[in-house]
C-alpha cells in the first residue's frame, strides 16, 4: 500500500508526465480557431467584469461619501479658480 506522504508526490509525477489528464475542458482546446477566440474572449469578460464592478463600486462609494461631507465633486477641485 502506498504511504499517505507518496500520494501528492504521485499525483504531481502524473501531472509533468501525462499533461492531457490535467485538461479540465477538452471543449476549451478545440482546433477550431473560431471556438477558441470565442473561449479566450469569455475568458477575459470573466475575470474583467467582476474587478470593473468591484472598481465602480469603490468609485461611487468615494463619491457619495464625498457629497455627504460636503466636499466638492473631485473634477470641480482641479480646475483653476479664476
Amino acid at each position: 500500500m502506498i504511504s499517505r506522504r507518496w500520494i501528492p508526490v504521485l499525483a504531481l509525477f502524473l501531472l509533468v508526465v501525462l499533461p492531457d489528464v490535467a485538461h479540465a475542458c477538452p471543449v476549451c482546446f478545440d482546433p477550431r480557431e473560431e471556438n477558441r477566440a470565442a473561449f479566450l474572449a469569455t475568458t477575459v469578460f470573466m475575470s474583467l467584469f467582476p474587478l470593473g464592478m468591484v472598481g465602480g463600486l469603490g468609485l461611487w462609494l468615494r463619491k457619495r461619501a464625498r457629497e455627504l461631507r460636503g466636499l466638492p465633486p473631485l473634477e470641480e477641485e482641479s480646475s483653476p479658480e479664476e
